[in-house]
């Protein structure tokens, strides 16, 4: 498939068409691995007023955006990530469903895995928290929908995840890539956010911006990246590592990447949503995908699946960026 599918789900939030929408994400779920749906239900006010909190904040002098910096986490707080001049070529936001352990354990997570909610970093820039937060609500009960109409399109009954959903380990992320210096040589459209697959079950994204930067490999191995086309009322969905060990490989996780447009001005935001189930929830493969014959994977929480997602990409990140520990981390297990 060299185009992703545009799936409206109205009649099956409805409750009117319970088979033209999952017959559609099983489609693309093994063909190409992305989606967009229209008739999602979130209207546009929410949307808009994440877009204008953040450029808020993304208009900050440097010097003062540096306060809201992450502590270490790779997954709270502020990110400036720079190209190899010097050059930002992207400012990241990401904050967690909790805002620390004591509120996930207020919020009904047991507590000897509440340590997962390590604390949020909230900037002082007005209607900042609240325009996240209203937004972060709205496409988290929207990725809890999105699992029905998973479930619906395994062949399942649609309330199958319901009882491993809750209270869900869910982030909310804000990529934004400015407009940059001309670049000049051979690879005029440089990579901003290197390819890789999502780890958690579904991601939902929104993007805006003046070029199609969002790209994703094809699942048959070709060597032409699909552009994701921005789609200002649609949402962009894509099946993470942790589905794909929940239907024992029927559906893949894409792998995708970010590219620089060739035209200096040019710039894109993303909103995004990554979706996980309770942490204590036992994901096994689906007996529906060949899970109780032939499993090919061992089952897990997603608490432990997280961890170790994590590890793995701490030792990936310290590759990238100090080639002298290379040998030492290799050696480690994956």
């Amino acid at each position: 498939m060299s185009e992703i599918p545009v799936i409206d789900i109205e009649g099956f939030l409805a409750g009117t068409d319970m088979t033209s929408a999952p017959a559609a994400v099983e489609a693309a779920a093994t063909s190409v691995g992305f989606l967009q749906i229209v008739g999602h239900g979130v209207p546009s006010a929410p949307v808009d007023a994440v877009y204008e909190a953040f450029g808020r904040l993304a208009g900050l002098p440097e010097e003062t955006k540096k306060a809201y910096l992450s502590d270490g986490h790779p997954y709270r707080g502020f990110h400036m990530n720079r190209d190899d001049t010097g050059v930002v070529r992207q400012e990241r936001f990401l904050i967690s469903r909790f805002d620390d352990t004591a509120t996930a354990i207020d919020g009904g997570v047991p507590e000897g895995l509440a340590d997962f909610f390590f604390p949020n970093i909230w900037p002082e820039v007005a209607g900042f928290r609240e325009a996240i937060t209203g937004l972060f609500q709205l496409t988290n009960a929207l990725a809890g929908r999105m699992m029905s109409l998973f479930a619906a399109a395994l062949g399942l009954p649609i309330g199958y995840f319901d009882t491993m959903l809750e209270p869900n380990a869910s982030t909310f992320a804000i990529n934004h890539y400015p407009s940059h210096p001309a670049v000049t040589g051979p690879e005029t459209s440089p990579l901003l956010f290197a390819e890789h697959a999502d780890g958690n079950t579904l991601t939902i994204l929104h993007q805006r911006g003046t070029y199609n930067g969002l790209q994703i490999q094809p699942l048959d191995g070709g060597d032409e990246w699909i552009d994701i086309p921005v789609v200002d009322d649609a949402f962009v969905i894509n099946l993470g590592e942790l589905m794909t060990h929940w239907t024992n490989d029927h559906w893949p996780a894409t792998r995708h990447r970010v590219r620089a447009s060739s035209d200096p001005t040019d710039s894109r935001t993303t909103l995004t949503t990554f979706h996980m189930p309770a942490l204590d929830a036992v994901v096994v493969p689906l007996e529906v995908c060949g899970g109780a014959e032939d499993p090919h994977y061992a089952p897990v929480t997603p608490y432990e699946w997280e961890k170790a997602f994590m590890a793995r990409n701490a030792k990936r990140r310290a590759l990238a960026v100090d080639p002298k520990v290379r040998d030492f981390l290799e050696s480690l297990p994956s």
